[in-house]
């Protein structure tokens, strides 16, 4: 019985978290995170169930342009589940009948994120595209992004013990998702930031649209 209300609970919340949101697509930051612009309002939406490799991986900015090509320009609309741990909106992108979502696994674009989403076909998406070597599927051995960051936080905690954090990063703004702040790459806090808290950001604006507050001894 505990289980059965646990569950109804589980899905109440979803249904109250879920809405329909249409705008236009203003950024494309990488392969799974869009910017969409309703009124005055810009949205970020973080592509559910999937997984780009990111900007410096292979295939990395393939995926991106792949996203661009697909919606840049256009209006979309997206159904959001939920938000992510950086408060992005979660969900799924359509155009024209197609889901962006589906086309990226389908394309070799993208891996299945299996760990936040068990959606059969999504699963089947990835396998197909293994299958036939399509996109980046075409490597023998490709790194999932979810390694990749894994990998990357680990150089950037070994570099902050000895003062060279901001060597790594490759954007000029780095936030700290614990302060919910965010700093020039240069700021002596930048080192202070572990690895599991740093955030990139390829702009300014994009660390306000994102939440974050400016440092204010380094004024970024």
């Amino acid at each position: 019985m505990v289980k059965y209300i646990f569950i109804s609970f589980i899905l109440i919340t979803q249904l109250l978290l879920s809405e329909t949101l249409t705008g236009k697509v203003i950024t494309v930051k990488d392969g799974d995170t869009i910017d969409i612009l309703i009124e005055k309002t810009t949205y970020i939406i973080r592509l559910d169930g999937v997984d780009a490799p990111e900007k410096a991986q292979a295939f990395g900015q393939k995926a991106k342009q792949f996203t661009s090509d697909f919606c840049f320009g256009k209006v979309v609309t997206a159904e959001v589940s939920s938000k992510d741990r950086y408060g992005r909106n979660l969900g799924k992108v359509y155009l024209d009948g197609k889901c962006l979502n589906e086309e990226l696994l389908r394309n070799g674009f993208a891996w299945h994120y299996k760990h936040y989403n068990k959606e059969k076909k999504l699963a089947e998406l990835e396998l197909s595209a293994k299958s036939q070597k399509l996109g980046l599927w075409i490597d023998k051995d490709p790194t999932p992004p979810w390694d990749f960051r894994k990998d990357k936080k680990a150089v950037i905690k070994e570099k902050s013990d000895v003062q060279k954090a901001d060597a790594v990063y490759d954007t000029d703004f780095v936030g700290n998702s614990n302060s919910m702040k965010f700093h020039k790459v240069g700021c002596k806090s930048v080192k202070d930031i572990s690895g599991k808290n740093a955030v990139e950001f390829e702009t300014r604006e994009k660390a306000v649209e994102a939440g974050y507050k400016p440092c204010k001894a380094c004024n970024p």
